[in-house]
Order: C-alpha cells, then sequence, then structure tokens
C-alpha cells in the first residue's frame, strides 16, 4: 500500500513538473532563440535616443586536436633520438552549424538624477541581462532584473551623480541562455557640476 501511494504522490509531483506545465516555458524549443531590444525609457519620462551602431552575424568556430605520427618520404616513421615516434598535435578548425548575432547599440546619456532606466525587450525564449561590471567601478549603474522570458522589460536604477560625468561608463548587456543573441547597451551619465 506505502508503494502504490508513493507511486501515486510521484507521478503528480512529475505532472506538475512536466515542460508542458511549466510557466517559465516561452515557445517552442525546437526554433531558434529570437530576441530584440525595442527602446529605452526612463521612469521620469525621458526617451532616450535608441539606434543600432553595428549588427554583426557569426558562425562559431569549433575545433578538435588530432594526433598523427610523423612519416618520412618512404611512409617509414620517424624516430627521435630516444627512439620513440614522433606525434604532432594538429589542431582542426571548422564552423559550427551555431551562427550568433550581436547588436551594438549606440552610446546613451543619462541626466545626472536619480532615475529607473526601462529597456523593453521581445523574445521568443529566455534571456539575461547580468549586471555590468566595469572592472568593478560602474558602481552607479544597478540591474534590478537579471533574467525574464518573452516579452518583458529589463529594469535598472541609476544613482544621483553629485559630481561631473561619470569616468567610467556602464554596459549592459542582454542575451538569450544560448548567446546565439546579445545586445550592447553603454550608458554614460551626466554630472550636476558639468556645464
Amino acid at each position: 500500500m506505502k508503494k502504490l501511494l508513493y507511486l501515486l504522490l510521484l507521478s503528480g509531483v512529475m505532472h506538475f513538473t512536466s515542460c508542458s506545465d511549466d510557466a517559465t516555458n516561452f515557445g517552442d524549443c525546437t526554433i531558434k532563440s529570437a530576441l530584440e531590444v525595442t527602446g529605452v525609457t526612463t521612469k521620469s519620462g525621458n526617451e532616450l535616443e535608441f539606434s543600432v551602431l553595428r549588427e554583426i552575424d557569426t558562425t562559431y568556430v569549433r575545433f578538435y586536436t588530432k594526433k598523427d605520427t610523423l612519416k618520412d618520404e618512404n611512409g617509414d616513421y620517424i624516430l627521435d633520438d630516444k627512439g620513440k615516434y614522433q606525434i604532432k598535435d594538429d589542431t582542426i578548425y571548422y564552423k559550427g552549424n551555431i551562427t550568433a548575432r550581436f547588436v551594438e547599440i549606440a552610446h546613451m546619456t543619462l541626466e545626472s538624477p536619480a532615475d529607473t532606466i526601462l529597456i523593453t525587450v521581445g523574445s521568443n525564449s529566455k534571456w539575461n541581462a547580468p549586471m555590468p561590471s566595469a572592472g568593478g567601478k560602474a558602481q552607479w549603474f544597478f540591474t534590478q532584473r537579471l533574467a525574464g522570458g518573452g516579452d518583458g522589460t529589463v529594469v535598472a536604477t541609476v544613482t544621483r551623480n553629485r559630481n561631473s560625468k561619470r569616468p567610467v561608463d556602464a554596459v549592459q548587456y542582454i542575451l538569450t541562455p544560448d548567446s546565439t543573441v546579445m545586445y550592447q547597451l553603454t550608458f554614460s551619465q551626466k554630472g550636476e557640476r558639468d556645464k
């Protein structure tokens, strides 16, 4: 009886955690991931100038190492000074079947007051927006929503800049988990002392 109850509970848990019932499934996993960043606004009502600086499609290059025993022109194996076969390692490079897209957005400058940045994302998959790192020095730009899926918004807050223009830009990446689509957005912030 205990075994039957255990099997029923286990099948119920498996049913609730199946892929078709998973609320984080954002579509058909067999189609290629798509991701578009369509605009950047601020909570204070500013719409930042948004344009694509460059877009690059690239194919992943893969490699493997092949060992080959060296032979002379007569087809005899070449031995080293210790009497062992000489083996050469060859690295073979080939194009993989994955093409990735990199999109760089033109530099955007934020005003000096504290604000919230809203980056609009359209996607058919999950996406990540890791915290910008500029050698640990971009401590004025804080990504609040680090991941999501489908259509959504990356939310980041910026602190008030009472000094001059920030010396370090914040570079925010937004990418699909398989890294087949990646956006790069670069932000700077004016200072209250700037004229």
